[in-house]
C-alpha cells in the first residue's frame, strides 16, 4: 500500500515536471511570435503612414504645386525608351518592355 501510494506520488511528480517543461516551450514560442508581430506591426505603421501621409495622390499634387508650380508635366510612360551599352554596342529599347507592362 505505501509502495503503491509512493509510486503514484513519484508518478504525478513527474507528469507535472514533463508538462511544466512543455508548457514553459510553448510560452517561450508564444513570446517569440508576439515579440516578431510586435516588430512587423510597428514597421507596418511607419510604411502605412509614409504611403498615405508622404505618397497619396492628394499630397503629391499639393507638393508640385507648393514647390514646382508649373514645372512638372505628365508623360505617357509607352514614349519612354531606355539606352543600354553593352560591350560597345548601345541598343535603345522600350521603357515599358523593361520592366513588364503590357501596353
Amino acid at each position: 500500500m505505501k509502495k503503491t501510494a509512493l509510486f503514484s506520488i513519484l508518478i504525478l511528480i513527474l507528469i507535472t515536471s514533463l508538462v511544466k517543461n512543455s508548457t514553459k516551450e510553448i510560452e517561450d514560442k508564444i513570446f517569440t511570435k508576439k515579440e516578431n508581430t510586435r516588430l512587423l506591426r510597428a514597421e507596418l505603421g511607419d510604411v502605412m503612414l509614409e504611403y498615405n501621409y508622404l505618397s497619396s495622390p492628394e499630397k503629391l499634387i499639393q507638393y508640385q504645386s507648393q514647390y514646382f508650380e508649373n514645372k512638372l508635366i505628365n508623360i505617357d510612360i509607352t514614349n519612354l525608351k531606355k539606352i543600354s551599352i553593352e560591350k560597345d554596342i548601345i541598343s535603345i529599347t522600350n521603357f515599358t518592355d523593361q520592366v513588364g507592362i503590357n501596353e
